[in-house]
């Protein structure tokens, strides 16, 4: 099965989908927002990077190839920019190539416990333009990993929830790969916790 994961940024994917993402099917992990400002510019998120953003992205694809490359994956940047780079939205004419394409595609549901990221909202109702077949996938680390967590009722419809459990193996890879974020890392678990610990990555969710 030609199986497409939708990432918004380049952790996306592996924080949410591993079991996909390392799965046995023909696995697409496209990631939107890959593209940075023009060099010089320094946005509050890289300030404590030590590098002006241009370069913290180019950091980060590299730290996704390596992360990607645990599942025997190769990553596929759409090129994009993010809010904070200077973007303006996603539009679904970038992404109706590879999306119609696919047999099946998994999106961002756009959830979390606490907040929800605006621009993994903004991807999942650019997908879902593109086809309202689209599965979805509980945000992480916004889910902080639970599987008990709902997407908004409009968006149910026909899909069903599916927990997937995954093995010690699967939670210390996921976790490896997850490290290969390093400059994410760190930021990301100020705010989330832990996010490289096996015991915490038990869950992963889906509305099929």
């Amino acid at each position: 099965m030609n199986l497409l994961v939708v990432s918004p940024h380049f952790d996306d994917g592996v924080l949410s989908c591993w079991s996909l993402v390392a799965g046995d099917d023909d696995v697409t992990v496209l990631t939107v927002f890959t593209e940075g400002p023009e060099p010089g510019f320094v946005a509050d998120w890289d300030s404590d990077t030590g590098v002006d953003s241009a370069t913290r992205m180019r950091q980060r694809a590299a730290e996704n190839r390596a992360a990607l490359a645990l599942a025997g994956r190769e990553p596929v940047d759409l090129g994009l920019k993010e809010a904070i780079y200077g973007g303006d939205g996603c539009d679904p004419r970038a992404l109706r190539p590879l999306v119609e394409k696919a047999d099946v595609v998994y999106v961002p549901a756009g959830v979390g416990v606490e907040h929800v990221n605006r621009e993994h909202v903004l991807v999942r109702d650019a997908c879902l333009e593109v086809r309202d077949d689209c599965r979805l996938y509980a945000d992480q680390p916004y889910s902080l990993f639970r599987n008990d967590i709902e997407p908004p009722s409009d968006l149910t419809g026909v899909r069903s929830r599916r927990v997937v459990s995954l093995s010690v193996e699967e939670r210390l890879t996921k976790a490896r790969a997850i490290a290969c974020y390093a400059g994410e890392v760190a930021k990301l678990e100020r705010s989330f916790g832990a996010i490289t610990q096996p015991a915490r990555l038990a869950y992963e969710l889906f509305w099929d």
